[in-house]
């Protein structure tokens, strides 16, 4: 049976973010993206997801990925997903909307597209104030530590 492209973004979400199965990888990206082949922008290539997956372990703890849209398009799948975690201590909620873009070839997640709402994650990990985005439009500056 032949997966459809949701079927291999929810196992992207499931088994390679929140269970943290890289062997996964191998069995969704195609394999036309080789591993110096940017991935996520600029972000990161093909052979660091595996340490992008561990950082974000590390940074928000346990993690649990829900598609809250999927929108698809010939070659192209879009999906609008929320990340929650409960934080490296087990005690920081975090919630995180973000919008990822997936090419398709042959089945197989072949380019990707991400727009991660970084500056609400750090604002919940306490990294940034809560109201950092609200301060810049104000025309105010941060004073680092």
């Amino acid at each position: 049976m032949t997966m459809t492209k949701r079927d291999v973004l929810e196992l992207w979400f499931a088994e390679v973010w929140d269970a943290r199965d890289i062997s996964f990888l191998d069995k969704l990206l195609a394999p036309s993206l080789g591993q110096e082949d940017t991935v996520y922008g600029s972000l990161a290539l093909r052979k660091d997801i595996p340490l992008l997956v561990e950082v974000f372990h590390r940074l928000i703890g346990p993690m649990k990925s829900e598609i809250l849209v999927f929108l698809e398009d010939g070659d192209w799948a879009c999906v609008n997903y929320r990340t929650t975690a409960s934080g490296p201590d087990g005690d920081t909620p975090i919630k995180l909307d973000s919008l990822l873009m997936f090419r398709f070839d042959q089945g197989l997640i072949a380019e990707m597209i991400s727009r991660i709402d970084s500056l609400a994650l750090f604002e919940q990990l306490g990294q940034m104030p809560p109201d950092t985005l609200l301060g810049c439009f104000s025309g105010q500056s941060l004073t680092w530590k």
